[in-house]
């Protein structure tokens, strides 16, 4: 029996499971912040001590106009986050705030799933010295905002 193959077959057969499917599913929902209360926090804090921006983006870092990070940003891609987190938690639990952000920050993005990632390691460890955010609208809208706040990257 011949089987055409169709353009839905052919995606079908050729789709690959979200990088996020094998990793469980965050129990926590960290609250956002806006560009407007990070550049308040920047003024007021001081970043890597007291409040620190976590860029969860990969790949996407080498699209055009995208090689900018926050100058309080470490980038630590979601991709990787959960099964670093042993390494990584205690190097952040002890900055109070700790916000997350991948390129848009929608509804199951990186940056949401990150944060939660980051706030269930705190909570089962017991710890409140520390607490995860999610940047509402992520680097588009840090870009969008807050330019003058970014730093080119090389790639």
């Amino acid at each position: 029996m011949l089987r055409l193959l169709t353009r839905t077959t052919a995606r079908t057969m050729t789709t690959k499971a979200p990088w996020h499917a094998a990793l469980p599913k965050p129990k926590s929902a960290p609250p956002q912040i806006t560009v407007t209360e990070l550049r308040e926090l920047a003024k007021t804090k001081k970043a890597g001590t007291e409040f620190i921006v976590v860029d969860a983006r990969r790949a996407d870092f080498d699209d055009p106009g995208s090689n900018f990070i926050h100058h309080a940003a470490i980038n630590l891609p979601a991709h990787t986050l959960y099964q670093t987190l042993p390494v990584v938690g205690p190097l952040l639990q002890n900055i109070p705030q700790v916000i997350f952000h991948c390129n848009s920050c929608k509804a199951g993005s990186r940056g949401e799933r990150t944060a939660g990632w980051y706030q269930d390691y705190l909570d089962a460890q017991g710890i409140t010295t520390s607490k995860a955010y999610v940047l509402e609208g992520g680097f588009k809208a840090l870009k969008a905002e807050t330019p003058e706040e970014l730093k080119e990257v090389a790639v």
